[in-house]
């Protein structure tokens, strides 16, 4: 699969013309204990989109209800959204002073 921006999964589905009634039915009120037993069954699914190994599930509602839906590691990154946190090392560090300060504050301070 050639690089692509991020989209959504339906808009990914969408631009592949996947068929959600000829996916899995998944539960109305799917939770990570579901995604994870799913991934972790030794079953050899293909990806939802191009038929190759799939690495990731998820549960996308369709007008016909709930379905399963796997995708490969490509198709997974594409769909995931970009990383929001501090992108240097400065960053990091003012991130956990903050972070720090926050959590003495509320402790009533730090005592030597």
């Amino acid at each position: 699969m050639d690089p692509i921006d991020h989209i959504t999964v339906d808009e990914l589905l969408a631009r592949h013309a996947v068929n959600p009634s000829r996916r899995e039915p998944a539960p109305s009120k799917a939770t990570g204990r579901h995604v994870s037993a799913r991934i972790r069954e030794p079953v050899a699914r293909p990806c939802t989109v191009c038929g190759e190994d799939y690495r990731s599930s998820s549960v996308v509602t369709f007008p016909g209800g709930p379905r399963w839906v796997d995708l490969r590691r490509e198709h997974m990154l594409a769909t995931m959204s970009p990383w929001r946190g501090p992108s240097t090392v400065e960053g990091i560090f003012s991130d956990l002073r903050k972070a720090a300060a926050e959590l003495a504050a509320e402790m009533g301070g730090l005592t030597r």
